[in-house]
């Protein structure tokens, strides 16, 4: 699921042996916002997935490849290093030594006007 339009730059130490976040670009951009991410970043239907360094962790996101955008898709963190997305998760490596993997269920995004219609349903 890695992809030659992703491509890193700039990667440095986290903390004292910590792990080597740096610039992610994608087609050769850099999302927007200034953050730094954990290699690697996932490209899946159309979407690129990333873990993006947040003081006190790291919280996985998603990066539309086409605008840049980035949004946050998990809760802060201890560590998160992507290792795949395969059944409607992004399966992860929770912990810098420890190979322990965990999942997070991505949760399609809702249509704008389905959650209006069902607020003026329910009235």
């Amino acid at each position: 699921m890695t992809d030659d339009r992703i491509s890193w730059n700039d990667i440095l130490e986290v903390g004292r042996g910590g792990p080597g976040c740096g610039l992610l670009h994608i087609d050769g951009r850099e999302p927007r916002g200034n953050y730094r991410y954990l290699p690697p970043a996932l490209w899946h239907e159309d979407t690129v997935y990333a873990s993006s360094f947040v003081s006190g962790g790291f919280v996985i996101c998603t990066i539309d490849p086409v605008t840049l955008v980035r949004k946050e898709i998990s809760p802060r963190l201890p560590y998160a290093r992507l290792k795949s997305v395969e059944d409607g998760a992004v399966i992860y490596a929770d912990h810098h030594v420890d190979d322990t993997e965990s999942r997070l269920e991505i949760k399609p995004a809702k249509p704008l006007l389905t959650g209006l219609a069902a607020r003026l349903r329910r009235r």
